[in-house]
């Protein structure tokens, strides 16, 4: 009965591995996958406002030398006046 399960895990495993590296012509990373990453759905808040919005999104300002993300120009002047 082990050997079934051991077995099984194995097979498993290798399809997993086959299936994401691309390998298996019905497997592998979707075309929307491969244009979109993980950092594109990150969410940040802003800390004029505290609302939340997508990084891409954003409005880049360096203070303090960190990167700040905001959600417009408006709200981005208003923290750097303050």
């Amino acid at each position: 009965m082990i050997r079934i399960l051991f077995f099984g895990l194995l097979i498993f495993l290798v399809y997993m591995l086959l299936k994401s590296s691309g390998l298996l012509p019905w497997g592998g990373r979707d075309e929307e996958e491969e244009d979109s990453s993980a950092s594109d759905a990150d969410l940040v808040q802003d800390p004029q406002c505290k609302s939340y919005f997508l990084k891409q999104r954003g409005v880049k300002a360096q203070v303090g030398g960190r990167t700040i993300y905001f959600c417009s120009e408006a709200c981005r002047d208003k923290y750097l006046k303050g």
